[in-house]
């Protein structure tokens, strides 16, 4: 999941962060493909490593994500501005 600190508004950056974040699952699913689903790299620390499964579903979250806010700003920009109640 994408830190909030970087999150950009307007459809260019959405359109940009949900092209990275499918090229990370398509890697992540290729990984998988070659090596199986209950590998691990063997390169990351022992704390890091987690299964090539977890490793897939945590980039199908992030591509979720990413398309959720595509979505949002594709309405935006169709729709125009909406007004947000202050807080």
């Amino acid at each position: 999941m994408t830190d909030p600190r970087y999150m950009r508004p307007g459809i260019n950056f959405a359109v940009g962060k949900t092209i990275e974040e499918a090229g990370e699952l398509c890697a992540a699913l290729g990984k998988t493909l070659r090596w199986g689903w209950w590998s691990v790299n063997p390169e990351l620390p022992p704390h890091q490593r987690e299964t090539n499964f977890l490793w897939v579903e945590r980039e199908i979250a992030d591509v979720r994500g990413a398309l959720d806010n595509l979505e949002r700003e594709m309405n935006e920009l169709r729709d125009g501005p909406t007004l947000r109640p202050a807080d």
